[in-house]
C-alpha cells in the first residue's frame, strides 16, 4: 500500500501572504494537524508553519538562542508575555514559516514513509506529489489504522 492510498487529502493550505490573524482564524477549529502546509499559486509546497513557529513570534529572543544548548533554561512563559495586537496584521506566513521542511512523496510505501516518520520523530508529514504539489497530509495513525485494515482487523 503506498502514502496516496492513506493520506487526508482535507488539508487547509495557506499562502504565504496570509496574514498571522488570518492563518490563526483559518486552523482555529481544524487543529489536528502541527503542520500548516505553505503552497504556491500552483500548489506545490513551499514551506510549513509548525506550533513551535508560532510560539517563536512571542518568545523572548534569548530564548530562542538558549533553545539547544544543553543544561541552559530560559524562562519562556508565553502568557506573560506582552504582544501588540497588530502583529496579527504585521506578521504574514512567510516570516514565520519553516522553508526547509520534510514531506513525503505519495508513491512511497506506508512502511518506508513510517520508517522516514518514525527516524525524523514526525508524527504527521504533508505529502507532495512527482511535481511537488500538495495532495495530503499523513499521520502515523493513518498507517497504523491502514496496517490493521490490511490485517483485517477494521
Amino acid at each position: 500500500m503506498q502514502v496516496k492510498d492513506a493520506l487526508k487529502m482535507e488539508v487547509i493550505k495557506v499562502k504565504r501572504s496570509l496574514t498571522l490573524r488570518g492563518m490563526l482564524k483559518l486552523y482555529k477549529d481544524f487543529h489536528s494537524h502541527p503542520v500548516i502546509p505553505v503552497v504556491d499559486k500552483e500548489d506545490k509546497l513551499i514551506g510549513v508553519v509548525y506550533p513551535e513557529n508560532l510560539l517563536d513570534i512571542i518568545r523572548p529572543p534569548q530564548a530562542k538562542l538558549f533553545r539547544n544548548i544543553p543544561f541552559t533554561e530560559v524562562d519562556e512563559s508565553a502568557f506573560d508575555l506582552e504582544v501588540i495586537p497588530s502583529m496579527g496584521e504585521l506578521i504574514i506566513v512567510d516570516d514565520i514559516m519553516n522553508k526547509s521542511f520534510l514531506s513525503l512523496k505519495e508513491d512511497i510505501s506506508l512502511n518506508d514513509a513510517y520508517k522516514f516518520m518514525h527516524l525524523h520523530n514526525k508524527d504527521r508529514l504533508p505529502v507532495v506529489d512527482s511535481q511537488g504539489k500538495l495532495v495530503g497530509i499523513l499521520g502515523i495513525f493513518d498507517i497504523v489504522w491502514n496496517m490493521f485494515k490490511i490485517k483485517k482487523i477494521v
